[in-house]
């Protein structure tokens, strides 16, 4: 199977607030973004199956990518920043704040998650999707998700995927096979949608 994870495109955020589980508007370019992603996958979407966040910075992509024929799984979700969620970062208590980015891994947000719990629906999304016959996969979901999943593949250390860069609109590509989808490999990561010199080679 060809799995396809993008992060969605870029979100209005003036306000620089914390927006994990909550909508917030894209940019003003939307569209110009979108059009952009629909370009570089071509017909690589043909016969695909998509899956998408709950959120409409999500939906609104995989709608646009699958012509509204896509599937909404809430294990795809960002982490749930609970108390933090609509905050200006500037606000929030900056010594619990400090606790968490010592620890993000398992200190959890106040009324919310820590990453290993996005990590473990991730993880069970990723298993349940092995599961699945289609020949591509398309997941449309936010960038703690796809560095989830990257993890959970590449047996990542939790403490250590900051370091993966995964920007907004970007393309990261993992390709399984084998009985039971045993053999996995990561093609690309963060692979700019916006780059149509080396697009073809690429993808």
């Amino acid at each position: 199977m060809e799995i396809y994870l993008i992060r969605h495109t870029a979100v209005h955020n003036p306000g620089k607030l914390c927006y994990g589980q909550s909508d917030i508007a894209l940019k003003a370019d939307w569209q110009t973004a979108f059009n952009t992603l629909k370009e570089t996958l071509g017909d690589k979407t043909d016969g695909a199956v998509f899956y998408s966040s709950p959120f409409e910075r999500c939906t609104q992509l995989a709608q646009f990518l699958s012509d509204d024929n896509y599937q909404v799984d809430p294990k795809l979700s960002e982490m749930h920043f609970g108390d933090w969620e609509q905050k200006a970062w500037t606000e929030i208590d900056e010594a619990v704040l400090n606790l968490w980015m010592a620890d993000y891994v398992n200190f959890r947000v106040p009324g919310g998650e820590n990453f290993n719990n996005l990590y473990d629906r991730c993880a069970q999304f990723w298993d349940d999707l092995l599961l699945q016959t289609q020949p591509k996969s398309y997941i449309l979901s936010h960038a703690g998700v796809i560095r989830s999943l990257l993890a959970y593949v590449l047996k990542i250390p939790l403490d250590k995927v900051f370091q993966l860069d995964i920007d907004y609109g970007t393309i990261t590509k993992i390709t399984t096979s084998g009985k039971d989808d045993q053999y996995q490999k990561v093609n690309y990561i963060n692979y700019q949608a916006t780059d149509h010199n080396t697009k073809n080679q690429i993808l």
